[in-house]
């Protein structure tokens, strides 16, 4: 005999599902105890946005359906804003919701609503209640199987207590513990083939790489295909974009898709794979794509093909296998003639400025070398050591603490000044530069988005992860479940001040795994994004230099501290000489970090 609890622990395990992230009530306790037993590891998270971000971060690092357990209808309702998220990344994600015993159904019990499915109808692609014991682990089994399905999303499942605790007749043990169905979608080779040709006799041709791209294992063949026929390439729009989806540095790339972009103007063709086209934020005073063009749109997603831009053709198609096919045919036909790929050849290679090592900002001169002391002297204090020093405080101030104070007093003095701040240009340079070639980055960072795809190289062996659906309290909970889901690889957040206070508890959950990862916070004081609306809207607010409700000032939230309540190492940096250091503390320490990183404000208005 098995409980209705503990078989669908088996359809997980059955999934290779190896861990559940959730924040429980008693309601759940049939789960958590059958857990116990099982192979599958329950890790708490301080609040359910946290989990299910958490969840999402680590299905996407291990290509996997993320599993969140949560508390009836309070905690279901914790869980909207990032469901939110991951219905607009198309991300896939199984949601357990304990409910109260079925019997008390419309007797006004604890937490009861009349719809507990009807609270996340409207953002997850199933939503269901269990009404009989045995289905828990058959609704567990085809929720895995439409999460992951084209095009990918949320699922969720409500469980009457009663229910989970079940023992189950001996038909039902078993039946359900095997591989959810895996559903593919194929293009006719006819349709590649048309697509193929039009790339190749278009005067100006355009691809779209989009997030279908980065989810897939087929990128170096889109590059090769590019080269053979030289064609520019722009990724999805900044705000889409949610993973690598073409190597920045490539001298093909033209950055993100904007329709102010030479390439994306006077382009005669355009192939977009796996791309949003696109998500409007603003009513647009002109159209994304000019009148005339021929648009031809690959995607697992049949809402994007055609939304809003007439596609001449558009292929229903898994972008792996559509990549594949395009490649193949490519391969073995003619071509572009000699004569057409030189005229192609100007227009595809522009250069797209500096390279992003350089570029202007100011450097500290003079203090480099002392800095890079500090640094040394800070790892030998112990800020790389054990774990009973990991709430220490590990300003980079701290660290000249003993030293010659003729000798530091000038760089105490600049460390300490709350005037002191970086150009977050110059921050994402420094990163680039600093940060192991195989790096994964995990970004919430909403106005300093744009900065991290032109400043930083996402290339070679370095990983990306976004999201785009406007629900702050991602970034963090995300890039633990990322760093738990690839161990042997480093992972920093890059997250906006005002994302990473949505969800810092994070934190803790990342200190009790001993997850490493590093939270790089990009502090500009407040909700740039209103501030700069308010700038831009022009009216009393900017009359009289007063911009409610964007601004963290008075008092100043002190991050690194409450990073330390919750048992992580934390660093305040305001030069980009400080960072250096900091992030290498950091990364050599093998401890989860945050490095408060004040930027100037003013930039982002």
């Amino acid at each position: 005999m098995a409980s209705a609890a503990s078989e669908a622990l088996a359809v997980l395990e059955a999934n290779g599902i190896g861990c559940i992230f959730g924040n429980p009530g008693t309601t759940e306790v049939p789960f958590l105890d059958a857990s116990v037993s099982s192979g599958i590891d329950f890790h708490l998270c301080l609040h359910e946005g946290v989990a299910v971000a958490m969840a999402d971060g680590y299905g996407r690092a291990t290509r996997s359906t993320g599993v969140v357990m949560v508390h009836t209808s309070v905690g279901t309702a914790n869980t909207l804003a990032n469901l939110i998220n991951l219905r607009s990344d198309r991300s896939p994600l199984l949601v357990i919701a304990g409910d109260k015993d079925d019997r008390l159904s419309a007797r006004g019990c604890f937490c009861e609503v009349p719809d507990l499915p009807g609270l996340v109808r409207q953002v997850t692609k199933e939503a269901w209640r269990v009404t009989l014991p045995e289905k828990l682990p058959e609704l567990v089994l085809r929720g895995l199987k439409v999460a992951a399905a084209p095009a990918p999303g949320p699922v969720f499942l409500a469980v009457p207590e009663n229910y989970m605790a079940a023992e189950l007749d001996a038909g039902f043990v078993g039946r359900d513990r095997r591989r959810a169905d895996r559903v593919t979608l194929r293009a006719h080779p006819e349709e590649l083939a048309r697509i193929v040709e039009a790339l190749g006799s278009a005067e100006r041709p355009l691809i779209i790489a989009g997030n279908g791209v980065g989810a897939g294992s087929a990128l170096p063949l889109l590059v090769d295909l590019v080269e053979r026929l030289c064609i520019p390439v722009v990724g999805e729009e900044v705000f889409t974009t949610n993973a690598l989806n073409f190597p920045t540095d490539h001298p093909c790339y033209h950055g993100n898709f904007s329709a102010q972009s030479a390439v994306v103007a006077d382009a005669d063709v355009v192939v977009a794979l796996g791309a949003r086209l696109f998500m409007e934020y603003a009513w647009p005073e002109q159209a994304a794509l000019h009148p005339g063009i021929r648009l031809l749109q690959i995607g697992a997603d049949a809402d994007e093909l055609g939304k809003i831009y007439p596609a001449e053709l558009a292929v229903l198609a898994d972008v792996d296998d559509a990549i594949c096919g395009l490649h193949r045919i490519a391969v073995d036909s003619a071509g572009p003639t000699a004569a057409k790929l030189a005229q192609r050849r100007t227009r595809t290679f522009v250069p797209r400025g500096a390279p992003l090592s350089s570029g202007a900002g100011a450097v500290l001169s003079g203090a480099g070398m002392a800095l890079e002391t500090v640094g040394a002297v800070a790892q030998h204090a112990g800020f790389a050591g054990s774990a009973d020093t990991a709430v220490a405080d590990t300003s980079l101030s701290a660290a000249l603490a003993g030293i010659d104070t003729a000798a530091t007093g000038t760089i105490a003095a600049m460390m300490n000044s709350p005037m002191q701040r970086m150009q977050p240009v110059r921050l994402l340079q420094r990163m680039d530069e600093i940060l192991p070639e195989d790096i994964v980055i995990v970004d919430e960072s909403v106005l300093s988005k744009s900065m991290m795809q032109s400043h930083f190289r996402l290339s070679g062996r370095r990983t990306y992860f976004g999201t785009s659906g406007g629900g702050l309290g991602w970034g963090i909970p995300a890039a633990v479940g990322v760093q738990l889901g690839m161990p042997g690889r480093r992972v920093v957040a890059f997250v906006g001040d005002g994302g990473a206070l949505f969800n810092i508890h994070a934190l803790w959950t990342a200190a009790h795994l001993g997850a490493p990862v590093v939270a790089v916070i990009i502090n500009n004081d407040g909700y740039m994004a209103v501030r700069r609306g308010l700038g831009q809207f022009d009216r009393a607010a900017q009359q009289a230099n007063c911009f409610p409700g964007s601004s963290f000032s008075m008092p100043t939230i002190d991050i690194p501290m409450i990073a330390r309540g919750f048992g992580v190492r934390a660093f305040t940096v305001r030069s980009e000489e400080e960072l250096v250091d900091a992030l290498r503390i950091a990364l050599d320490s093998g401890q989860p970090s945050v490095i408060d990183a004040h930027v100037v404000s003013s930039h982002y208005y």
